[in-house]
């Protein structure tokens, strides 16, 4: 999962989801927070349940005063505000986020291989992008930031980048790929639920979840905070 950016609703609607599936391992790649009215409830979700997460630019944009001036706009607002509601345990917590994390030949990053954290893939050349895939020694890198679920794989020296779907997407086991996973807490393609995938690694299958959750609760939350309305515009209708 990433990108669940303080929206406790979608977190735990996806954390119930995961439970009903039986789901050995859960990893983040990064983005607790920003944007979302509940920075501190999903952070202490994180610390309870042991969720190990990578750090996403918002993440360290709580604790690096030159990033969060370079944010500007609602996201510079955001965190400016998060920063006034989040306690002394939650800030601590997130300044010892890993920028990447290596698990059963998997790697996790928020915005691409090998420790970026900023920067968006979908910005890259074709180039660019190739060059990715020689920054990481794992079979697959997972990815956040962008908030829009992709895959990303070289076939014949030419990259393939396919959206992804609500559904099981087969995976082929001789392939190198990068697998941006959308975002728990904010869509940024017009889909109004909360979005995470699972690896399957015996059948080497991902699923891109769809989960539900009370949307209007999020959005009353944030105009009751005064957090920009922007961020009430893009969990759904007002």
């Amino acid at each position: 999962m990433s990108d669940v950016h303080g929206n406790i609703e979608a977190l735990n609607s996806v954390l119930k989801d995961i439970d009903n599936l039986g789901i050995d391992k859960i990893i983040c790649t990064g983005d607790l927070v920003g944007y979302g009215p509940y920075p501190n409830e999903v952070v202490n979700t994180f610390i309870d349940q042991k969720i190990p997460s990578t750090l996403g630019n918002h993440d360290l944009a709580t604790f690096d005063m030159d990033l969060l001036m370079e944010l500007g706009g609602i996201a510079n607002e955001s965190i400016v505000l998060t920063l006034e509601i989040m306690g002394q345990n939650e800030k601590d917590y997130l300044t010892k986020l890993p920028r990447s994390i290596d698990f059963r030949n998997l790697h996790f990053v928020h915005a691409s291989p090998p420790e970026n954290v900023r920067g968006y893939i979908t910005q890259k050349s074709l180039n660019e992008i190739k060059y990715l895939f020689t920054q990481f020694n794992s079979s697959i890198c997972f990815i956040g930031h962008t908030h829009l679920l992709a895959k990303y794989c070289i076939e014949n020296n030419e990259l393939k980048h396919e959206p992804m779907g609500e559904g099981v997407v087969n995976l082929d086991p001789e392939q190198k790929y990068i697998i941006n996973v959308g975002s728990v807490g904010q869509p940024r393609d017009g889909i109004h639920k909360a979005k995470y995938l699972v690896f399957d690694e015996e059948y080497y299958s991902l699923e891109v979840r769809f989960v539900d959750y009370d949307i209007k609760k999020v959005q009353n939350k944030i105009f009751e905070l005064g957090f920009p309305k922007k961020n009430a515009e893009l969990l759904g209708p007002i």
